[in-house]
């Protein structure tokens, strides 16, 4: 049991935090911070500048921004970064090599380390902030310290939760005050090689699944000719019409008629939907959750799923999955396709999955088909199929209409001996870092829970 005493003199101060979490979390700070022994100092005092991301309105193109999407534990995605005006305002950071970004208004809270070959110039949308860290602490060190999970229990408490539904966030003032422990210099540098092998790892993998996947695309291309998109205009005859007439829908018809070829499949020619059902899962059984958050869209794995009790998981979570299922994003803007590795079944848990996703279980070469499903041929079939006016979605009725571009099987085995080999890549890059935060772990737990 946790427990703390409040004065009553502070609760007549606005910005008074009732929250018992907080006032406990506040309090061993404060004797962290205090104690005799040099073990801890506070992150303002080890930075430089702490600067907050500024608030500029979206563009096509501009300066480029770095967001909550692009940034994990000790990694930073570059790809599908947004864009955002910079002539409004002239007061944005702008990240160097070196600096820590650190995203303090979502929860997992997490940080990485600006690479040298970052674009420049690169900003950061307001819900990170930037730590330029002074020569007494690397920036790989803090970066994985604030990755941890003993931080991340830490930063929970002090972070101001507001309604339900809103995101959870830290004030700069917390965020001074946070203790860090100060290790000797080589313990850093320990911590720091561990982190660049991380990184290294990672930049390989994602290389190896770029080439591969645009080698995958550009050979579709070669062996298809693709009409042109449907035009604005559409020419529908009464007779033609059946339950749905809306137009995107129509133009999705009349796009599909032209694009019947030999290499074009209709999908359930090559898979079929996994059924849901929970049957012999008990409610209070550990299983895998997967949201579309949790999918990596560039590498086609699923990097941050996390488990959980059935009873605990909404009613949409109500997907059985196997390895070998592919993942296709069906509801709203979500381009996320996912390739269910043995990774995820190694302790024996079962997989759920969101109705976000429909699971398709395809007969052979499921890896090539999970990046075929990229496709922008394919992804322009889905946003003309999809319905809703609140959110677009796809139903399993209307996806049986959907054509997959499909090769032979000698190419296609060709393409899932190497989609394997980088998806085993990027899994060996994802366990380097998950070393890395275990080593961090082991280290800053026992100070931070004493």
């Amino acid at each position: 049991m946790r427990l703390t005493f409040l004065p009553r003199a502070g609760l007549d101060s606005p910005h008074w935090r009732l929250d018992p979490s907080f006032q406990f979390q506040q309090e061993n700070i404060e004797s962290l911070v205090s104690a005799d022994a040099p073990a801890h100092a506070c992150l303002g005092d080890l930075v430089s500048e702490l600067l907050d991301g500024a608030r500029l309105p979206s563009a096509e193109s501009g300066i480029p921004v770095l967001r909550l999407s692009n940034l994990r534990a000790c990694d930073i995605d570059f790809n599908d970064l947004g864009y955002v005006r910079a002539d409004t305002s002239e007061s944005w950071p702008r990240l160097r090599s070196g600096d820590v970004v650190f995203a303090r208004s979502a929860s997992p809270f997490r940080a990485a380390v600006v690479e040298p070959d970052c674009p420049s110039p690169l900003t950061v949308s307001p819900e990170i902030a930037v730590l330029r860290p002074l020569p007494a602490v690397l920036p790989e060190y803090l970066a994985a310290v604030l990755s941890t999970s003993a931080y991340a229990r830490v930063l929970n408490d002090l972070s101001y939760k507001g309604r339900r539904s809103a995101l959870q966030r830290l004030t700069t003032a917390d965020l001074k005050r946070l203790p860090i422990p100060l290790p000797a210099r080589s313990v850093q540098q320990e911590i720091g090689a561990a982190y660049d092998q991380a990184v290294q790892l990672s930049m390989q993998a994602q290389r190896e699944m770029s080439s591969v996947v645009r080698s995958v695309h550009q050979e579709i291309d070669t062996r298809a000719q693709f009409p042109d998109p449907p035009s604005h205009q559409v020419v529908v005859r009464r007779s033609t019409l059946q339950d749905r007439w809306d137009v995107s829908y129509v133009k999705g018809r009349q796009f599909r008629t032209e694009l019947a070829s030999a290499l074009m499949r209709p999908i359930l020619d090559l898979a079929r939907c996994v059924p849901s059902s929970l049957r012999g899962i008990g409610e209070d059984e550990v299983v895998w959750g997967i949201h579309a958050e949790d999918v990596n869209r560039w590498t086609f794995l699923v990097e941050g799923a996390e488990t959980h009790k059935l009873a605990d998981l909404s009613a949409r979570m109500r997907q059985p999955l196997s390895p070998g299922d592919v993942l296709l994003c069906t509801t709203g803007s979500g381009q996320q396709i996912a390739y269910l590795d043995e990774a995820l079944t190694a302790q024996g848990i079962p997989i759920l999955g969101s109705a976000t996703f429909t699971a398709l279980r395809f007969r052979e070469t499921p890896r090539f088909y999970a990046v075929a499903l990229s496709h922008p041929v394919v992804r322009r079939q889905l946003e003309l199929l999809s319905a809703g006016t609140i959110q677009r979605f796809v139903n399993k009725r209307d996806l049986d209409e959907l054509l997959v571009p499909s090769l032979g099987i000698v190419w296609r085995e060709d393409f899932e001996t190497r989609l394997q080999r980088a998806m085993q890549r990027r899994r060996g890059a994802l366990s380097a870092r998950t070393r890395l935060l275990a080593v961090a772990e082991e280290f800053v737990g026992r100070g931070l829970e004493s």
